[in-house]
């Protein structure tokens, strides 16, 4: 049979597979994601084509029978089906707040005010220059219900030895390692790819002894091991000290203000510019924390990113890469420079959860019902991301890798912009993201109008094809 758009891109096979413990549960899983995946970012009441259908919905969510474990399951399945082609791939992880109005069941309080739950997510990315997403292999919720150990020492309720020996939210970061290695089964080489909020010596050591490859950035300027006088104590001094190995350009997107941790560079505003990064690499060895009392060190090696004359007004780029991944060449120390780059892509992961597919716009009354609507949701944002790096990485392979003769023959039709005789997927998506508003002078397409022009484009094959239908 000839591929489709949604086969190539949409979301049900995504699905193939779950367990819901009824083959019911399963076939109505499949009609209410066929109707959210054509319009993402759309209330429930209007995505879904009848009270009926709306009715199921809210029964299929609130069933306690279903759950969000097995929703993502098939996902991560299909998932790692994707990765096995790559020898070695990147498997990102980061946490989200989810923040809602109002009270609702089961749901806790978050950092700086109102209610919801958080999610740690392992995506895996190619690491084949387009930086392309796999999909989610391993994710954990959670709510906060009692303060942190980290909010008991602050408040003097505890010593900082006992903080360190309680369990901590700071530990999903060695369970989405050990999630995601779990899955791949040693059948591809991961390199596993955290920002400075995973900065924890602990986690670090338990990388290292489990023998993991790794990228986290740098927060605290950690001290050195086996000082002598006069030398480098900690490791902001170090690096300091050395020549620069090589030089990079890389593009800086805007951001907006976001919500986060002051300590989390990334939620500062900035312009989107290209910057030029003078890098430099060496070999360190930090020295345990006091709560480690065994007197452990941890050898790594440091990669320095710093840029070269940032515009007047703006935070220079400053980025202090920890890894143990090698730095004998430039070229192995440029790598660990895009290793961290391709981070990006798990930020525009929740940027399609949220706005793409407005997961916290969302009305549902309790936190099962807005997971269960999440696990739905996660592959849509997953497509949705994928559709915008095809846009820009395909380049001039053939457009029937994406669409089929009926989908390209309605796309001329509906494209204001003449397709080319022999189109490529370049071509094809960007007259999709055109039918979503996207204009030429705005640069790149987003996901959010590649989404819309492909629902656009999806509701007219419907049409179409019904059209086709009356006159049989």
């Amino acid at each position: 049979m000839e591929p489709t758009f949604s086969d190539q891109v949409g979301v049900i096979r995504e699905f193939a597979g779950v367990n819901l413990g009824d083959a019911r549960r399963a076939k109505r899983l499949r009609r209410i994601v066929t109707q959210l995946d054509q319009q993402p970012g759309t209330p429930f009441p209007q995505a879904l084509a009848s009270e009926a259908d709306l009715e199921g919905f809210y029964r299929f969510v609130r069933n306690e029978e279903v759950s969000f474990d097995a929703l993502v399951a098939p996902h991560v399945t299909a998932t790692v089906a994707r990765v096995l082609g790559h020898d070695e791939a990147l498997a990102v992880h980061d946490t989200s707040e989810f923040r809602f109005g109002g009270k609702r069941a089961g749901l806790g309080r978050l950092m700086q005010s109102g209610h919801g739950f958080l999610g740690h997510f392992t995506q895996l990315v190619s690491l084949d220059g387009r930086r392309s997403p796999l999909g989610t292999i391993a994710v954990e919720t959670w709510t906060r219900d009692e303060p942190t150990p980290t909010a008991l020492r602050q408040q003097r309720k505890i010593t900082y030895a006992q903080m360190h020996a309680m369990p901590s939210e700071q530990d999903r970061w060695l369970r989405g390692v050990a999630a995601a290695e779990n899955a791949v089964a040693g059948r591809v080489s991961l390199i596993h790819v955290m920002d400075s909020e995973a900065d924890d010596y602990a986690l670090m050591a338990g990388l290292v002894e489990a023998g993991r490859r790794w990228v986290v950035r740098l927060c605290y300027d950690r001290k050195l091991a086996h000082v002598d006088a006069g030398e480098p104590s900690k490791a902001k001094q170090l690096v300091a000290q050395c020549a620069i190995a090589c030089t990079r350009n890389v593009d800086v997107s805007r951001r907006r203000k976001q919500v986060g941790p002051a300590r989390r560079r990334r939620g500062r505003p900035r312009d989107e510019r290209v910057a030029t990064l003078a890098i430099s690499a060496t070999q360190a060895v930090f020295r345990a924390p006091p709560y480690i009392r065994d007197n452990r060190t941890l050898a790594v090696n440091i990669v320095s990113a710093v840029e070269l004359d940032p515009p007047a007004n703006a935070e220079p780029i400053e980025w202090l890469l920890i890894t143990t991944e090698p730095i004998d060449t430039d070229e192995q120390i440029l790598k660990v420079i895009d290793i961290y780059r391709a981070r990006w892509v798990i930020e525009e992961f929740f940027k399609a959860l949220k706005t793409g597919c407005a997961v916290e716009q969302r009305q549902l009354e309790s936190k099962h019902t807005i997971l269960n609507a999440l696990g739905m949701m996660l592959p849509i944002a997953w497509r949705l991301l994928h559709l915008r790096t095809l846009s820009r990485t395909a380049d001039n392979e053939p457009a029937r890798l994406v669409v089929s003769e009926l989908e390209l023959q309605v796309l001329r039709h509906a494209s204001k912009t003449p397709l080319p005789a022999e189109p490529t997927v370049m071509d094809v998506l960007l007259a999709v993201a055109r039918l979503g508003g996207h204009l030429r002078s705005n640069g790149a397409p987003g996901w959010l109008v590649l989404g819309r022009g492909y629902q656009d484009l999806m509701m007219m094959v419907a049409g179409f094809k019904l059209a086709i239908a009356a006159q049989m």
